[in-house]
């Protein structure tokens, strides 16, 4: 499997595929605000001053499995604004997921996720990625929500 984050020129041209594999694969779980602003992505943000990781303003990490997609994920301000996860079926459980998370956190410097109460396998995937379980609050579902950082 091969993890990488995408400059702004790849980003430009697999916005499409990314957005078709979200739909596909989301299982409903990521917000309207979430899918929003990725699709609202211009690419400059991609970008990392200087090409230095930590200085990034969003990051997206994709994961490839025999040359095709199996995962995506994005944050966006740390994490603040936005930060999902979604890995394709034939693809969970095998530790996928954190991977992405921890390649997140090294291109921004910090990351935040919230993930609802009644999301084990999330949750999950965050501890695996280092992070840790700091508060609960209400989550735009209204769903009882864990926020993780790291």
């Amino acid at each position: 499997m091969q993890v990488k984050l995408l400059s702004p020129s790849q980003w430009s041209s697999s916005k499409e595929r990314i957005t078709r594999f979200l739909y596909r694969y989301g299982d409903s779980r990521i917000t309207h605000a979430g899918l929003a602003a990725l699709n609202a992505l211009p690419p400059a943000r991609l970008a990392a001053a200087n090409g230095r990781s930590g200085d990034a303003a969003a990051a997206v990490a994709v994961a490839i499995q025999d040359g095709r997609l199996a995962a995506v994920a994005f944050a966006e301000d740390g994490g603040e604004r936005a930060c999902f996860v979604v890995v394709s079926p034939e693809c969970r459980g095998q530790g996928t997921g954190s991977l992405l998370l921890r390649a997140l956190h090294r291109r921004l410097g910090r990351l935040t996720c919230s993930v609802a109460s009644d999301n084990p396998a999330s949750m999950n995937m965050c501890f695996r990625a280092g992070m840790k379980a700091v508060s609960l609050h209400t989550g735009p579902t209204g769903k009882p929500t864990l926020r993780f950082e790291h």
